[in-house]
């Protein structure tokens, strides 16, 4: 095991651009090693970031981790990372014991990254830390995420440790500590539940104004600078033609499907169970969102093609 040699697991639409950016920012002496079980992926990675060092394709996470003293994982569900963890024989548990850093990123639930972290230490596996991110694919294409971490910044070496990291991937502002192992995921799914919802509320309300006669951009701009102004106004803005370079604008290109809105709004609707809150919201934008998930409009593209769905839109290109 290489100091400088890190091991990025799962190159999805944000780990995609996670691990290139972590290819371009690490020693360019250290070795990058990857992994995804679409095989294509990894290839594709190789040709796009070979220029910035050496990258090596492995078979199984415990490969990896066996070479790396970073792992980062980034999978799409809390039955993925028991999986690449615990269970699979080539499972990083069955990895050799070094004091090496692991920060799993993934938006699961709470229950399975404590579960799974205290096993990965107890094992002596490493340092394991829920990282979860947000700010979506192309937050992770631009290295500009925000991080939310299960660890305390009182214990200032891991903190620096983990930091060091990150910052491959975020932006220096927007990495928080957030206490415990598991914290992280609780903060990520409480801000999923907002911004999803809102997302919605943002794709109802301008479907109103304009329906109403208000021209779209004179309605952005009213609540731009309103009481309903938000980041996913800007960064999730359903309504087509109003921020170019979003994927409403640009056919509703795949970015965040309707499929992850689903996954992250029910672990919104389980901790409300789990802590005696009753998520009225999340209930009501999940329903909406399955609908979606269904729908030949909005199932293969980005979640913000819920608009289509809303205004009774047969096709994309009728936008």
């Amino acid at each position: 095991m290489e100091e400088h040699n890190i091991t990025f697991i799962g190159l999805g639409a944000m780990g995609y651009g996670m691990a290139g950016n972590v290819r371009q920012k690490m020693p360019p002496s250290g070795t990058l090693f990857i992994h995804d079980v679409v095989r294509d992926a990894c290839d594709r990675f190789v040709e796009e970031f070979k220029q910035f060092g050496r990258i090596q394709i492995v078979e199984t996470p415990k490969e990896g981790a066996d070479h790396s003293s970073t792992l980062v994982t980034m999978v799409p569900r809390g039955a993925n990372v028991r999986e690449v963890y615990l269970e699979a024989t080539g499972a990083v548990i069955n990895a050799i014991k070094a004091d090496r850093l692991i920060l799993e990123c993934s938006t699961i639930d709470v229950q399975t990254t404590r579960e799974t972290g205290q096993q990965i230490r107890q094992a002596g596996i490493g340092n394991y830390f829920d990282a979860p991110v947000s700010g979506g694919a192309i937050g992770a294409k631009n290295g500009t995420l925000s991080f939310l971490i299960g660890h305390s910044k009182d214990d200032a070496a891991m903190a620096e440790r983990i930091d060091s990291v990150v910052k491959m991937m975020a932006n220096p502002e927007k990495i928080v500590f957030c206490g415990d192992l598991g914290n992280g995921l609780a903060a990520k799914i409480c801000n999923n539940y907002l911004s999803f919802c809102n997302m919605l509320s943002i794709a109802e309300a301008m479907s109103i104004g304009i329906r109403l006669g208000v021209d779209k951009h004179t309605l952005f701009n009213c609540i731009k600078n309103s009481g309903g102004n938000s980041a996913t106004f800007h960064n999730f803005q359903p309504c087509p033609g109003v921020i170019p370079h979003l994927p409403s604008s640009n056919g509703f290109k795949a970015g965040f499907r309707p499929l992850m809105m689903v996954k992250d709004l029910s672990l919104a609707v389980e901790a409300g169970e789990q802590t005696g809150i009753d998520a009225t919201m999340a209930q009501t934008a999940l329903g909406t969102f399955k609908k979606a998930m269904e729908d030949p409009r909005c199932k293969d593209r980005d979640a913000t093609s819920v608009w289509l769905m809303i205004n009774g839109i047969d096709s994309v290109d009728s936008v």
